[in-house]
């Protein structure tokens, strides 16, 4: 992510009684000048899992309390649906949470009937929603900032050029060793991930199920799958901020899942999260 920053420090940033490390950066918005650059506090993960993500988000605002938003930028499995080209998730698409956000599918309740997922995950920013549609709305006109950050950003990065479209491979569920066509998408640009909006699912677990995959994709319309989402929710929530997840996809949560589109993803998800920052307005700590 800090790759998509316009001005950075050089040094790793701590805070005394908080284990995580950051970065301090800025990204300049369209048509402004410098000194009107957004200020960005880029910190990471030291391990994956909702506890681990809940932890790190909670010293975050509390090391930096003027911080408003929280943005979850990384890598998820896309949840398919060959059957409806519209929500049809592939590999290199950028999947963003909206309306319910969070589906914490291992937050279940056992009893005589079977298992029941009991989601809490609090929904994602009202705000940062409003402006990924904003940015929806662009797109319907043919402006997509985040395409330019992917090209400027892939040739410095190793591996991260977008595989070919050959290693985009779906297997089926039902047959072995079978493979499964992508739709006819009239809005899909060849070469270009396309951008999901939608729920997000979250859990302690690495799912490579193809059964489950589908399974919450009909119970919970859920467009992908990850590991930390719940834990951002629940660590902004408590500290009161605001949180959006934004996940480039890399694998179907099958048993065929590998590296091949991981650093590509992760590149998609940081251009598009720094096409959302640029479209919010400048936040001013020292109003309200």
């Amino acid at each position: 992510m800090s790759k998509m920053f316009d001005e950075s420090s050089s040094n790793q940033y701590d805070v005394p009684g908080d284990p995580n490390l950051y970065c301090i950066g800025s990204i300049t918005r369209p048509g402004l000048p410098p000194s009107e650059r957004q200020r960005v506090v880029l910190t990471m993960l030291a391990k994956i899992g909702n506890n681990s993500a809940s932890s790190v988000a909670a010293n975050l605002l509390r090391s930096f309390p003027n911080i408003q938003d929280v943005m979850m930028v990384g890598i998820a499995g896309g949840v398919p649906d060959p059957a409806n080209a519209a929500r049809h998730v592939r590999v290199g698409d950028i999947v963003v949470s909206l309306n319910s956000g969070v589906i914490q599918y291992d937050m279940i309740k056992l009893s005589r009937g079977g298992l029941e997922i009991r989601d809490t995950s609090q929904p994602p920013s009202a705000r940062l929603i409003q402006f990924a549609k904003l940015l929806e709305a662009n797109r319907l006109q043919g402006i997509r900032p985040w395409e330019k950050y992917i090209a400027q950003t892939c040739p410095t990065i190793e591996n991260s050029r977008r595989p070919s479209e050959e290693l985009d491979v779906l297997m089926s569920d039902e047959v072995p060793a079978q493979r499964v066509g992508h739709p006819q998408d009239p809005d899909r640009i060849p070469g270009q991930p396309r951008v999901h909006y939608g729920n997000i699912a979250s859990a302690n677990t690495l799912l490579k199920d193809p059964g489950k995959r589908d399974q919450l994709r009909r119970d919970f319309n859920v467009l992908a799958v990850e590991m930390e989402g719940s834990g951002i929710a629940d660590g902004t929530w408590i500290a009161g901020a605001q949180y959006v997840l934004i996940r480039g996809v890399c694998d179907y949560c099958d048993s065929y899942k590998n590296d091949v589109w991981q650093n590509y993803a992760a590149v998609a998800a940081a251009a598009y999260c720094r096409a959302l920052i640029e479209a919010l307005p400048k936040f001013d700590p020292s109003v309200g």
